[in-house]
């Protein structure tokens, strides 16, 4: 027992050598971030319906959308830049709930009533899973 307050104790020290390891590990993880997950501003909107591209709009527009799908009509929101779902027949609105996208390869889906929204950029980005 005696031993494991020592090894206890000894592990509350913190010398400044580990602070600016400490340190310098936040700062990378921060860089990493801000570099690594900046997406550019998408361009266009595809509206997909069953896996089918059914329409592509402008995001430069201020427009409401009523699409027709398995469960009812989902109501998209095109609004300067950004695009939502606002209103949708399904149970439990999770496509809703999911907020406002803007950037390019954002997607939300709203499986039920099977319509999709996607962002595309000003060029098509490929994922691994399309490689």
């Amino acid at each position: 027992m005696a031993l494991i307050k020592k090894l206890l104790q000894s592990y509350k020290v913190i010398k400044v050598g580990d602070w600016f390891v400490i340190l310098l590990f936040c700062a990378l993880i921060i860089f990493s971030i801000k570099s690594l997950w900046n997406l550019p501003k998408g361009e266009y909107l595809e509206i997909y319906k069953k896996n089918e591209i059914l329409a592509t709009y402008s995001l430069n527009q201020k427009i409401t959308k009523k699409i027709n799908g398995i469960k009812g009509v989902t109501e998209i929101m095109i609004d300067n830049g950004r695009v939502r779902f606002s209103e949708s027949p399904c149970p439990k609105k999770y496509c809703i709930h999911q907020g406002w996208i803007n950037k390019a390869n954002q997607m939300i889906v709203c499986i039920p009533n099977q319509i999709s929204i996607s962002i595309i950029g000003p060029k098509r980005g490929y994922d691994a899973i399309n490689y």
